[in-house]
């Protein structure tokens, strides 16, 4: 067997992929040709894999538009994973409208295009501080944590307009500082382990600690965490079936669905990657082998 990783030309990108070690022993183990696959080099025939697996593009936003014409040439592809066409309702956040539409508990959010209708959007939470976000973004950026008043807010989402992106308009969960929020990884329909990432955002537009640091420890997730992740992956495997991205049969081969509480500690979905999540595999001595499992699966598929 030869599998792809899709990952980037760019090191800097994916320096930090904690992933990577665990994903090289246990697919030797199983004896499969694992390959990375920079996304940009125009050389690779990814037709000669039995499965492409897009992993770690972690570049994409810098190259948002050469990164969408490479994926829109993979539409329909066979062996594909996931498919291009769930990848591209991924990339932007307003996915989480459509689950909601499926009856996932979200985290409120609402997608303004003014500044007009964030000053709006705003005024409307029903909490002291707002999270001010990008709908197609990465690893926090052009992400804060703001007073709802605050005039940073404001700044950040003029500049995401600027950019010519959907800004995001979101009550802190103030749980978040003491709790994190807890992201479980799906392989193949399953759920194969969960893991705590403690807070990322300042308050005033800041990273905790000044920079961008995520801190994992290995968790059980609470029974109604997992009910959340379950509806969130029921949610997003229909949704590729009814737009018939997937066969009426298929599953997705991998999804993490991140969980927080909100203020009266009800738990909702706060984001689903289903094209470039990192596993935290460091977590969960097995969980690299129940990818390889997974991904064996559907090449026999």
């Amino acid at each position: 067997m030869r599998v792809a990783f899709v990952t980037t030309i760019d090191q800097d990108a994916i320096h930090d992929d904690v992933d990577l070690p665990f994903q090289i022993d246990a697919f030797a183990e199983a004896g499969i040709d694992l390959v990375h696959a920079p996304w940009e080099d125009e050389s690779i025939a990814w037709d000669s894999f039995d499965l492409v697996v897009v992993r770690s593009p972690w570049n994409y936003v810098d190259r948002l538009d050469g990164f969408r014409m490479w994926l829109g040439a993979r539409r329909g592809t066979e062996g594909f994973c996931n498919p291009a066409a769930v990848i591209e309702w991924n990339m932007d956040k307003r996915y989480l409208t459509d689950l909601a539409g499926h009856g996932v508990p979200i985290v409120p959010t609402a997608f303004v295009d003014s500044i007009e209708a964030f000053h709006e959007a705003a005024e409307k939470i029903d909490a002291s501080e707002i999270v001010v976000k990008p709908s197609v973004s990465a690893g926090s950026r052009l992400t804060g944590r703001f007073g709802r008043t605050d005039a940073a807010a404001a700044a950040l989402a003029e500049t995401i307009l600027g950019g010519g992106l959907t800004v995001m308009v979101q009550p802190f969960a103030s749980l978040i500082d003491t709790e994190g929020e807890i992201g479980t990884v799906v392989f193949d329909g399953e759920r194969s382990h969960s893991f705590r990432k403690a807070a990322l955002l300042a308050e005033g537009g800041e990273l905790v600690g000044g920079e961008y640091r995520e801190e994992i420890t290995a968790v059980i997730a609470p029974d109604d965490v997992l009910d959340v992740v379950e509806a969130a992956s029921r949610a997003a495997t229909a949704i590729a079936r009814e737009r018939g991205w997937v066969n009426p049969d298929e599953e997705l081969l991998y999804g993490r669905f991140d969980v927080v509480r909100l203020d009266d500690g009800t738990p909702a979905l706060l984001e689903a990657e289903l094209f470039e999540p990192c596993f935290f595999l460091p977590t969960d001595r097995r969980a690299a082998n129940r990818f390889v499992d997974a991904v064996i699966r559907r090449i026999a598929d």
